[in-house]
């Protein structure tokens, strides 16, 4: 089994949340259903999962229940198991095709008898025609693909070495050369394969096969123009040319999303809710362009200029060519995966929870990704050349006092290092480092302190 983050949370809510049913969203085939499965077979004498999906009418049936004495009735007869008051944990997978029963839940919940855990897939887009949410009876939860860190875990890194890591992290040390080595290695091969669940399983199982990883890729997006075909009623064609478009997009010198590109004479306010669309099925990721590096980023956002990404860095890498997977993989300097590298970042901080900002002035220029941290805006830039200490836009930012800007991150592949500069440092991490800054940011947005790896 893969070991997944999104494990503690289940527990934290078995412990925390007794009074509450669980609603896990995120993209499709990210492992929410295996996930919460192996949580039910560890943690309960005894689980009952009803996946609609795959039964139509056992949707229809338990969405014409008005008790929770008739959902266990339901329940038992569907699944031909007794439903045991303290010991069963009920699973309802694929709950856009039932959504009354979210609204419901609050009534399961009160009756106390069995403990409530709803996912599915969509459902960004699919429960706007939910009756009303059961608020206070209901802890809603967003998952996502395997982050780096639960990457490196699959593939062998013991929590030992990410303890030094996140050490130099702290101390803006080096790192040790042979971990740095084959840590930016490991970050290489996540490139290319991404965090799919079974595209990382199925370079695990078939013997470190990346064409089995691409085969499944592949295969994960045509489900998703599946997806999109199915859910996005009369715009299917707009959101398709969108979402077929974000490759070519990412390619671009300038990673902004520019709409010409899909059709000439296309408008934003067009095409807005199919951007919305797609990033409510977690199918894109977007990062919107703020104009005032400053705390509460979003006062400027500017909601008509912004990039997009796909929501798995594997995915995307397999829309390009296997000479552009292969030179990856190799590290290939001459290559420019400005895009790919972006989107990995992409995913890590959306998957700590942090808001998506890039930061464009048209005398200051462009900074790939703005944060929040130490009371102050945190400027990022990702960098996959050989030329990663050029970098314009972080010193007009430095040097500026109107911002209060005392420092700034550049991710690459070379090691620890800093620079100063007028006003303000710079710190070079190495890629690997991903999900330290992400939990910096994540802790200045809550209001807390970075923490320390979690245990693998």
């Amino acid at each position: 089994m893969l070991e997944r983050h999104a494990y503690q949370t289940l527990l934290s809510w078995k412990r925390e949340s007794s009074s509450k049913a669980l609603l896990i969203d995120g993209a499709r085939q990210i492992g929410k259903t295996f996930l919460v499965e192996e949580f039910a077979r560890r943690e309960y004498p005894s689980y009952i999962k009803v996946d609609f999906l795959k039964d139509s009418q056992a949707a229809m049936t338990l969405s014409s229940a008005r008790s929770a004495r008739e959902v266990i009735e339901a329940l038992s007869l569907i699944s031909g198991r007794r439903v045991i008051a303290g010991e069963t944990l009920v699973f309802l997978d694929e709950v856009q095709e039932a959504q009354d029963l979210i609204t419901f839940s609050k009534y399961i919940v009160q009756d106390g008898r069995f403990p409530l855990i709803m996912s599915g897939s969509m459902l960004g887009v699919e429960l706007n025609h939910v009756k009303s949410f059961p608020v206070g009876f209901l802890r809603e939860e967003m998952m996502y693909p395997l982050d780096l860190r639960e990457f490196s875990s699959a593939l062998g890194v013991p929590a030992s070495v990410m303890d030094t890591v996140y050490e130099c992290f702290e101390e803006k040390l080096p790192v040790p050369q042979g971990i740095h080595d084959r840590l930016i290695d490991i970050f290489r091969l996540y490139v290319v394969i991404g965090g799919m669940p079974e595209a990382v399983q199925a370079y695990l199982d078939n013997g470190y096969d990346l064409g089995a990883s691409r085969e499944v890729q592949e295969g994960l997006v045509s489900l998703y123009r599946e997806d999109i075909a199915k859910h996005a009623g009369d715009r299917v064609l707009q959101v398709k040319a969108i979402y077929d478009s974000i490759p070519a997009q990412l390619d671009k010198e300038n990673k902004r999303f520019l709409l010409k590109q899909v059709k000439a004479d296309a408008k934003f306010e067009r095409y807005a809710n199919d951007f919305a669309w797609l990033v409510g099925a977690r199918a894109a990721l977007k990062a919107t362009c703020v104009t005032d590096p400053r705390p509460m980023l979003e006062r400027s956002e500017e909601q008509g200029r912004f990039k997009l990404y796909l929501s798995d860095s594997g995915m995307l890498m397999s829309c390009y060519s296997t000479d552009v997977a292969l030179a990856a993989r190799s590290g290939e300097r001459s290559v420019n995966f400005g895009g790919v590298y972006e989107n990995v970042v992409a995913q890590e901080l959306a998957s700590a929870g942090v808001p998506l900002h890039y930061y464009h002035h048209t005398r200051l220029g462009e900074i790939d990704f703005m944060g929040e941290a130490g009371g102050a805006a945190l400027p990022i830039e990702v960098k996959s050349g050989k030329s990663y200490r050029r970098h314009v836009a972080l010193n007009n930012l430095l040097r500026s006092d109107e911002y209060g800007i005392k420092k700034a991150y550049v991710l690459s592949e070379a090691n620890v290092d800093s620079e100063q500069r007028e006003g303000g440092t710079v710190y070079y991490l190495p890629l690997y480092m991903l999900p330290f800054v992400a939990q910096e940011l994540a802790g200045a947005s809550l209001g807390g302190a970075i923490a320390p790896p979690p245990a693998w």
